[in-house]
């Protein structure tokens, strides 16, 4: 869905916060972000509410086979275990306390889910990267879009607000690269061609050397500024020339407002709507980035 952008920036969340209370987290959330919340993801509470063991929970309701449970090297596909059922438990908690403290809302909402690619690269099956079988690459692919579009049935059910989905790739640049090791770290896995038309409104990496060119199809680019490489500027350029929404992500200190700006002077490119995050990692209070948009809006209005 084209997102509803009204002001030159708008502030939101990537998705992980600090914490384990997510009542307290979905409140403080619809008080700093009124414009643009998101359900928070709450990883300190162990296995199941990081983002890989969330969109697992989710995949292996509509492909059983995409069922995995946590190794001490991470995640492996397994058949239905008690870990998918605390990730489900888990989401349906963060999304009850979203639905009692948002009830009213209206506007843009978002939901961040991980993506396959990062999944492929991440999760393992008998002792290889899922990324190891093209084959069952591309039926991770399928069932995410699948995924997705029974999880939107869901947030709708849950509140009448625009929801967006967010598609998290930190992964994404290795793996077209072919720099995603194997276990042993001796060699690496082949590139993947992605297909990124997967029913996501947004997609977030906040690895440096973005595939910009294979974004075209994503309604919003979410990438840390401080990773961006001013040689991909044409590539982001085109981007925004052609509608897709830039997300800046930037740290709240002197100088954040002047480097988003610089992409627009660099470029040529008269400002339009944008989004504004924090880069990656865990947030703890969205306040300190406040500043920073309102002097973007206040430049560019």
């Amino acid at each position: 869905m084209p997102l509803a952008l009204t002001a030159p920036a708008t502030l939101t969340g990537i998705g992980s916060v600090t914490g384990t209370r997510v009542a307290d987290w979905a409140d403080r959330i619809t008080d700093q972000l009124p414009e643009f919340p998101h359900v928070p993801e709450l990883p300190e509470r162990g296995p199941g509410a990081d983002m890989i063991g969330r969109t697992l929970g989710l995949l292996s309701e509509v492909a059983p086979d995409f069922s995995a449970a946590t190794t001490v090297t991470g995640w492996e596909l397994t058949p239905a275990s008690r870990d998918m059922r605390r990730a489900r438990s888990l989401l349906r908690e963060d999304l009850d306390a979203v639905e009692q403290s948002w009830a009213g809302h209206t506007g843009m909402a978002k939901q961040q889910l991980a993506g396959p690619y990062t999944i492929a690269a991440s999760v393992e099956r008998g002792g290889r990267r899922l990324l190891a079988d093209p084959g069952l690459v591309r039926d991770l692919v399928a069932a995410w879009r699948e995924m997705v579009a029974v999880h939107r049935g869901e947030l709708a059910r849950r509140l009448a607000a625009d929801w967006v989905v967010q598609m998290d790739e930190p992964s994404l640049p290795a793996v077209v690269a072919g720099s995603v090791k194997t276990i042993s770290g001796m060699s690496a896995y082949p590139p993947v061609e992605p297909e990124l038309d997967l029913g996501a409104d947004l997609i977030h990496s906040c690895a440096p050397g973005l595939p910009l060119r294979r974004m075209r199809s994503c309604g919003g680019v979410l990438f840390d500024v401080s990773l961006h490489d001013p040689d991909a500027d044409e590539d982001l350029a085109e981007l925004s020339t052609a509608g897709t929404v830039l997300g800046f992500g930037v740290s709240p200190v002197p100088g954040s407002v002047r480097s988003v700006l610089d992409f627009f002077d660099r470029t040529g490119l008269q400002p339009v709507p944008m989004l504004i995050t924090p880069p990656c990692g865990m947030v703890a209070d969205y306040r300190p980035w406040r500043p920073l948009v309102e002097e973007l809006n206040e430049r560019l209005s």
